[in-house]
């Protein structure tokens, strides 16, 4: 496993468009889906994590979504498909 897979990428901690809240659902999704580009979440497993609920989920993934830092498409209530881009 090489170094940039081992940490979350610095110029999303470094944005300040993007809420703590948002970092934090970034980083568990970038954690999750190491090696790969795409990835299956639901919005209880991300609970366990951080207090949020579906509404408050898909607002981040959207602002997340137009900054540019990946792609996401809810298939059924509460659960998505994520695309990283720029792994």
């Amino acid at each position: 496993m090489n170094k940039r897979h081992q940490e979350i990428p610095t110029k999303i901690l470094k944005d300040k468009r993007i809420k703590p809240e948002g970092k934090l659902i970034y980083s568990y999704i970038y954690a999750k889906g190491q090696d790969r580009i795409i990835t299956d979440l639901n919005v209880g497993e991300l609970q366990q994590v951080v207090k949020i609920n579906n509404k408050g989920l898909k607002r981040n993934l959207e602002r997340l979504e137009q900054l540019k830092y990946l792609i996401y498409k809810e298939y059924d209530t509460g659960m998505y498909t994520i695309n990283l881009l720029g792994c």
